[in-house]
């Protein structure tokens, strides 16, 4: 009876935290803005062995809505094994605000990306940076409205990211990654930014500076949850992340569960060094899980049934007002599908995490 209580308490504390979390998300969308502001800008993709994949986004860059002579496109093969620098120069030639750099081999903290993305930012003297993957396709006035956000005190602007998808599998990854930006801009806009994922994440290069760079930042798995904590806690600089269409990259889901596996265990390991309140934030949803789990032999069918939906209502209302104002709401029908998947991952991750001793990312070990 005792766990039963329990499990009612942690349901009560999970869906406050949820319509606190909301609150925050609807907040976001009517973050402070410019739409006058127009300074001089970086895009930096590092791009590794993506030679299937890096086409699409290079013609989304070609056709971003801001002024060329204020916009400047780096793009950094980052030690290729594959045909990905020749589609670059092919690209590239038609274009002189664009520019190929070939990484140079890693040393001290700069390891994998965090090399390529290091030697970009350190080949342009623009006012802001804004960072993307070579995997991922920008909408045409992604630039323009990224810096909109750049008000008063604010170095850090985050951005959704979707996922295409076409069958369950990639359906299940995309709404993860909607469920987990929605936290973030959400936290953010609450005043505990969490992080910014680096394929759509924009910095003030006075604040990146300020942190001594990722030659000073200690090297995390996760470089954009590093870089951005640097900013905000070290600068006491501002994030906003705001939940805005106009700002919404697309990306390509992990073909396999082994690359879903690799990329959720990298995420896992880089979030061992979470700050205090993203352990508050999802120590809950975690707690409610072991209780699921344990009321599969102690609780009354009717309790556990009750929790259960209630956990997947408020999911279902965080999810659903994200999609609904990314114009995304068809991505609802792998909803069933998600709730099992986000169950089960949710469970294993952490200690996935811990166990973990080393990392495979991009066919490199971190």
């Amino acid at each position: 009876m005792i766990v039963e209580y329990l499990l009612i308490i942690v349901t009560s504390l999970l869906i406050i935290e949820f319509i606190i979390l909301l609150v925050g998300l609807v907040k976001s969308t009517k973050t402070k803005h410019n739409d006058e502001f127009e300074p001089s800008v970086t895009i930096i993709v590092a791009a590794r062995n993506e030679e299937h994949s890096i086409k699409p986004c290079l013609e989304s860059l070609s056709k971003l809505n801001y002024p060329v002579e204020k916009l400047e496109i780096i793009v950094v093969n980052d030690q290729s094994s594959d045909g990905t620098e020749k589609i670059i120069k092919d690209h590239i030639i038609n274009y002189p605000h664009f520019k190929l750099i070939n990484s140079t081999p890693d040393a001290g903290n700069l390891i994998g990306k965090v090399n390529a993305v290091t030697q970009g930012i350190e080949a342009t003297k623009n006012e802001f940076i804004l960072f993307t993957d070579a995997d991922c396709v920008l909408p045409k006035n992604w630039v323009k409205q990224t810096v909109h956000y750049f008000q008063n005190q604010v170095g850090v602007v985050g951005g959704f990211t979707i996922l295409d998808a076409n069958n369950t599998f990639e359906g299940i990854q995309s709404l993860d990654w909607i469920y987990l930006f929605s936290v973030g801009s959400a936290a953010a806009t609450l005043g505990f930014p969490l992080t910014g994922v680096g394929n759509n994440l924009a910095v003030r290069r006075k604040d990146y500076e300020q942190t001594g760079g990722y030659r000073v930042i200690p090297f995390s798995v996760t470089e954009d949850y590093a870089l951005t904590q640097a900013i905000v806690q070290k600068n006491k600089s501002k994030m906003v992340f705001p939940l805005d269409e106009k700002t919404l990259v697309t990306s390509l889901a992990c073909p396999t569960w082994k690359n879903l596996f690799r990329q959720k265990q990298r995420w896992g390991v880089g979030g061992l060094d979470m700050v205090t309140m993203g352990f508050v934030v999802f120590s809950l949803p975690f707690a409610f899980n072991l209780l699921i789990i344990a009321g599969i032999f102690l609780f009354s069918p009717s309790t556990l049934i009750l929790a259960l939906v209630s956990k997947m209502a408020v999911d279902s209302l965080f999810l659903t007002y994200a999609l609904h104002k990314l114009k995304l709401k068809r991505y609802m029908k792998y909803f069933f599908a998600f709730e099992l998947y986000l169950f089960i991952y949710s469970m294993l991750l952490p200690f996935v995490a811990i166990l973990t001793k080393k990392i495979i990312w991009k066919e490199r070990s971190l």
